[in-house]
């Protein structure tokens, strides 16, 4: 795959939402596919469908309908289109109380009125004069000019027993009616316009006017194309006649008549048909009259039904284990003319071949007969995992075994979907659609694609589409997407591939945790709505409000058990892992001081719950599902500590109050200030010993949420009458000893981020003072200079009295915000994707420099890795000694690459012109970074001294892909695709 595929995915989610798996990162198709949907290919179906046991129904279709992500770019081109409605002067005309909606397509009123009047006074006119007459004097400002309105033909026109006229315009062109869009009024009895709707089309005769009338596919062609869509054939005995001009009726009903369909791209003639076709298949078309291409289906047949069998935790549980019938049309989670299971909160269905489309065979009817409930789980046993209390879905080692569940399947997910929407929309925690929550109404249901990718590798799912789960969530408005997929490895020994085979549809804790992805990431936002889940410690608490949201419930519902006093209980997926080990390094509720079996840690002696302080290590490196469980432990202790009811309303009104991007200390600060808010500071103290217990106290230290290291501290705060103290100093160069000016010197912990309450800036000596400062030992004071490395120490302030601390940070000469710059590279340049290689050097571990591991023609092409380097003219010409620490490294793969993408094998090269280089490290073999240094700074030493070094020449050798030879290009590591480099600083002394 190309960067675009990856890297382009990667930063639009960055910029957007969070994708997320239950294991990890979502895979590149994963993340790729959500972006790419289209609301057109997932619409809601019409009608219901009868029970066919070969051929589903199709659904509805329309090439108007564009993915909300191109609705929004749509409309915003819309708005600054001089030719759209003036929306400023249509909200004027609809005072006191507008409401205008402008459609993305035309650029015309989809609906203005003013919910508290009316666009007119009386009158004693025609109601269609007055209409007319309306939007005559209104055209511009309505996006129309005023011979649009002689396009328009009254099509209907009624009086309701209120009084009210209702009428429709339809809009011709050379005798050709326009398909949906016109012009629909509504006027009150005593002559007072109510509304406007419909968006009619401007500037229809220069949309159509060189376009020809002639249709190259002619009206029975259409007709047939319609019908074989949907996979029929038209009744070849009903008899033809052309009854209206250019139109086409059949015998039997069924007709095509000429139109014109309008898009975003512009109008296209087409046919617009009804067809007959048997086996009860009734729909209505819009055909293409050019390609003969379906722009549009509607289904227009109605069944009753609704009954389905579902499961509350998963099949074979003690407590919510079997099947019990549930009818989604009472519960409203579908609509009676639902065609498929896509209702108002969720569209569920089999995307087996993840192409992210309903295609053949993969809707699920509504289930139930007028008789019974369907679907039953079909049982398989043949694997040991197996068992009466963990039960199997399908067979790892048949292909195409899971189809014998794909409708069980896909309406568990859709039950547990809607099950925990209604949920979460209850108070205490109140996501509502006004807080983000998600359907159709707003226009982002999830979709939800169960048995993802089942049929990716001749009946089985490849490796990208195995033991794992995702949320796709884009910002409020946007549907997002959830992927479920089958768990065990195909035709691998238990040995090696441990999970029980099934599916993460029928395990509510899988699901839940995806679906609270979407909670968290729509609460936790910046002003536009877009997900500021993250950073590192940002993304690890979504992942833990994902585990504790989901056990949270069962718990809460009485399928989980969890006895008072008793730790180890609370473990997420022991139905995939047939509780035979845990899904996380342990269980959720584990204290600190926790003895059980359940509690212990990855070295497999330790044991106890986790602290702040083991964050970066709780996994082996720093990654958001294992560094989450710290967090998702201490959401549990306030659980255990007051209850379901207030711990949700703490832990939900923290999301909405947090900072964007917040680190763990930000989010306990929220927690705190709710309880400010809603309880009067009730709990305020038992919550402070909860996070210290748990190493978040008063004193602890991140200066972000990017801070992989951050300081533990297990004390509550100094009473508010304690004495303060404070701290001051100077901040000077170790080579110079010249002050620096305008450094930032920041008691970390407090604020969001470093600058705020305890922070100073240092004036023209070098001079700083953090005064009125509860005392004590603060664990991460941190200095931030332009083009200085970033320091931090412990600070203990003492009371009444100053602790005096100077910082002498050396000079990154290669920093951008000191001057340096990149005079080169070797490409490709993924810059417009937050890739580029200028964030090599920006002093943040936040972003870096990401390339590719093959060159430009593919791996088949020697060399394979493909060394990539980059050049840096630093600030100044400085003196390089041998043996000194000349350099600091950040190795880490960047831009939501896998940790494999990260710099192993590298050298570094200076120079005195740019021209004349030598090696002053050789970082190849056993002096090759490995997954040790991740996410922090290594100090490497030159080998050589040189004087006036201007150039520093960082080169990528290869990925830390293991066996590179063996596993690469098409192994599984995301680094026999990418090779990244986080950051690099120089350091030395400046040249005379």
């Amino acid at each position: 795959m190309s960067r675009w595929h990856w890297k382009g995915t990667i930063a639009f989610l960055a910029a957007t939402s969070t994708a997320v798996g239950l294991a990890g990162l979502a895979t590149a198709d994963a993340a790729r596919g959500p972006a790419a949907t289209s609301t057109a290919q997932l619409a809601m179906a019409g009608p219901t469908i009868q029970e066919q046991p070969v051929r589903e129904r199709m659904g509805f279709y329309d090439a108007r309908q564009v993915s909300s992500s191109a609705q929004i770019s749509l409309s915003q081109s819309v708005l600054t289109d001089p030719s759209s409605a003036d929306v400023g002067s249509l909200r004027s005309l609809a005072r006191p109380t507008p409401l205008v909606s402008i459609n993305p397509t035309t650029g015309t009123p989809d609906n203005l009125t003013s919910l508290d009047g009316y666009l007119t006074s009386g009158s004693n006119g025609l109601p269609r004069n007055i209409v007319l007459s309306y939007v005559r004097d209104h055209a511009s400002a309505l996006g129309l000019a005023k011979a649009d309105v002689g396009t328009l033909r009254l099509r209907s026109s009624y009086r309701d027993p209120a009084g009210i006229q209702h009428l429709s315009w339809i809009q011709t062109i050379d005798g050709i009616p326009v398909f949906g869009n016109g012009l629909r009024a509504h006027v009150a009895k005593d002559g007072r316009l109510i509304s406007l709707q419909g968006a009619p089309v401007g500037g229809l005769r220069a949309l159509t006017g060189d376009l020809s009338t002639t249709p190259e596919v002619g009206p029975e062609a259409a007709r047939e194309t319609a019908a074989a869509d949907v996979g029929g054939e038209v009744d070849s005995a009903a008899v033809e006649s052309e009854a209206r001009s250019g139109a086409t009726d059949w015998s039997n009903g069924d007709y095509s008549d000429p139109v014109w369909f309008v898009t975003a791209d512009g109008a296209r003639l087409a046919w617009s048909t009804f067809t007959q076709t048997g086996d009860t298949l009734a729909y209505s078309h819009v055909i293409d009259a050019e390609t003969g291409d379906v722009l549009y289906r509607n289904d227009l047949v109605d069944f009753d039904k609704g009954d389905a069998k579902v499961y509350d935790y998963y099949p074979g549980a003690g407590r919510g284990g079997s099947a019990k019938v549930v009818n989604f049309f009472q519960r409203g989670w579908l609509k009676r003319n639902a065609a498929w299971l896509a209702g108002p909160n969720v569209s569920a269905f089999a995307d087996v071949n993840d192409d992210n489309a309903v295609g053949a065979n993969e809707k699920t009817p509504v289930p139930g007969t007028k008789s019974k409930a369907q679907f039953t789980l079909q049982r398989f046993g043949r694997n040991p995992l197996c068992s009466p209390r963990f039960i199997c879905t399908w067979n790892a080692n048949t292909a195409f075994s899971w189809r014998k569940n794909k409708n069980a399947d896909v309406t568990n997910a859709f039950y547990l979907a809607n099950r925990f929407h209604d949920y979460l929309a209850q108070q205490p925690i109140g996501f509502t659609d006004r807080a983000g929550n998600f359907e159709r109404v707003d226009g982002d249901p999830v979709l939800l694609n169960a048995l993802d990718g089942a049929n990716t590798a001749d009946g089985f799912p490849d490796g990208l589409h195995i033991d794992n789960a995702n949320m796709f969530t884009p910002p409020d408005g946007t549907p997002p997407t959830m992927q479920m997929y089958l768990w065990h490895l195909p035709k691998t020994p238990n040995a090696l591939e441990p999970w029980l085979p099934t599916s993460g549809a029928f395990d509510a804790s899988i699901l839940y945790h995806e679906y609270t992805h979407g909670l968290s990431n729509r609460l936790v936002v910046d002003a536009g709505g877009n997900s500021t889940l993250n950073s590192l410690q940002a993304g690890s608490m979504g992942e833990a409000l994902s585990d504790y949201y989901a056990m949270d419930f069962l718990v809460a519902k009485g399928f989980q058990a969890d006895s008072a006093g008793k730790d180890g209980q609370i473990r997420a997926a022991k139905y995939v892992t047939a509780d035979r080990f845990p899904f996380r390094t342990m269980a959720m509720d584990c204290d600190p001081n926790s003895k059980d079996v359940n509690c212990t840690q990855i070295d497999g002696t330790s044991k106890g719950g986790y602290t702040y302080g083991d964050f970066p290590t709780i996994g082996g490196s720093p990654e958001v599902h294992s560094s989450g469980e710290v967090w998702a432990q201490t959401l549990w202790d306030i659980r255990e500590r007051y209850g379901h009811d207030v711990a949700a309303t703490l832990i939900t009104r923290g999301m909405e109050l947090s900072p964007a991007d917040p680190s763990m200390l930000d989010m306990r600060n929220a927690i705190i200030q709710a309880d400010q808010v809603v309880y009067a500071g009730r709990h305020t103290p038992g919550l402070w010993r909860v996070f210290a217990d748990r190493g978040m106290g008063w004193f602890a230290g991140a200066i972000d949420g990017a801070d992989v290291v951050p300081a533990e501290n297990f004390h509550v705060p100094p009473p508010a009458e304690a004495p303060r103290g404070s701290m001051s100093g100077t901040v000077t160069d170790p080579d110079t000893g010249e002050p620096i000016r305008d450094a930032i010197v920041g008691i970390t912990g407090h604020d969001s981020g470093f600058i705020g309450s305890f922070s100073a800036r240092t004036g023209a000596d070098g001079s700083y003072a953090i005064v009125n400062v509860p005392p004590g030992t603060y664990q991460k004071v941190v200095v931030v200079a332009d083009g200085r490395e970033i320091l931090s120490r412990q600070v203990n302030v003492p009371e009444n009295d100053n602790r005096g601390i100077d910082f002498e940070p050396r000079r990154d000469w290669a920093a951008a915000s000191g001057g340096g710059s990149v005079t080169g590279f070797d490409g490709p340049d993924y810059t417009e994707f937050g890739c580029g290689p200028g964030g090599a050097i920006d002093l943040s571990q936040g972003t870096g420099w990401g390339s590719d591991t093959a060159g430009e023609d593919g791996p088949d092409t020697a060399p394979y890795p493909d060394p990539k380097g980059i050049t840096i003219q630093l600030s100044q010409p400085i003196d390089i000694a041998a043996d000194d620490a000349s350099f600091a490294v950040d190795p880490t793969a960047t831009c939501g690459d896998p940790l494999s993408a990260s710099t192993g094998e590298y050298t570094i090269e200076i120079s005195t012109d740019g021209e004349t280089w030598e090696t002053a490290v050789d970082g190849t073999g056993e002096a090759a970074f490995t997954d040790a240094n991740h996410f922090v700074y290594t100090d490497v030493d030159s080998a050589i001294s040189m004087d006036g070094v201007e150039f520093v020449r960082f080169t990528m050798v290869s990925p830390q892909v293991p066996d590179f030879e063996q596993n690469c290009p098409d192994g599984p590591f995301g680094g026999c695709e990418f090779i990244d480099l986080t950051e690099l600083e120089v350091y030395g002394a400046p040249a005379p």
